[in-house]
């Protein structure tokens, strides 16, 4: 009674009220933040990295064999000069590989198997049918935009009226605007008719999905002969492009 009927204790005692709820909220509203921060953070799976860069390396070098290209000798190039402008201009002239529709559907393939394959040999928990429905999904998200680019190309070039920076332009929009739905399409029908019947796969289109058809992009620049394509060496960087897909595939859970 004498705590809440004298008012200098009544003050302590709210001021002590007030400090013991806000130190409560704090506290909560940390391992909120701790909590999220740990869901949203990814670490990065380096097997299945790996693999993927060695599926599409393999890719690479099946290409350069079957072209007639250079493998041994281009590769002893590598190691044999010290001077670092020498050593990049030797790895740039190994990826130049005068590249076309096939290569660019024979590198994918080979990132997607190569992440397929990590993802397959580090999951302790055995969801191989997702990474086979994900790997499904790449490889169309990447086959189908990259052919209706290149036809519709192709179909300008062969037009005198609509060999131009424009219409080529357009081929690019409409062969990735229209590929992705079709793509999406066909993939799904796949993993539910063949893949996986049960339960149901509807793998909703994503924005980085979007943003890997850069590749898409860079194979119209290279296809419409694009000055400064060849002048920059981007056909050269193509590989790398191909790297997300198959660790896309690979990472699945």
């Amino acid at each position: 009674m004498y705590i809440t009927t004298n008012p200098v204790n009544q003050e302590l005692f709210k001021n002590f009220e007030a400090a013991r709820v806000w130190s409560n909220n704090n506290a909560v509203s940390k391992d909120i933040v701790n909590i999220s921060s740990t869901k949203t953070k990814e670490k990065t799976n380096l097997p299945v990295l790996c693999t993927t860069v060695l599926g599409t390396l393999a890719s690479l070098l099946f290409i350069r064999k079957y072209k007639g290209m250079s493998i041994k000798n281009d590769l002893m190039k590598l190691s044999r000069s010290s001077d670092i402008k020498t050593n990049l201009k030797n790895i740039a002239n190994f990826f130049d590989i005068n590249i076309s529709l096939k290569e660019m559907l024979i590198m994918g393939t080979g990132s997607i198997l190569g992440g397929l394959a990590g993802g397959i040999i580090t999951d302790k928990n055995k969801k191989t049918k997702n990474k086979v429905k994900e790997g499904v999904y790449q490889y169309f998200n990447m086959a189908v935009p990259t052919f209706i680019v290149d036809r519709l190309i192709k179909l300008t070039k062969k037009h005198e009226k609509f060999n131009n920076r424009f219409a080529q332009i357009g081929s690019v929009v409409v062969g990735i605007g229209g590929g992705m739905p079709i793509a999406s399409m066909i993939s799904q029908k796949i993993n539910n008719s063949i893949v996986d019947k049960e339960p149901k796969y509807n793998r909703k289109m994503k924005l980085k999905d979007c943003i890997m058809h850069i590749d898409d992009i860079t194979m119209a620049l290279i296809l419409a002969k694009v000055p400064f394509v060849s002048k920059l060496g981007i056909d050269k960087i193509l590989p790398i492009l191909y790297l997300p897909s198959g660790y896309e595939t690979g990472k699945q859970k």
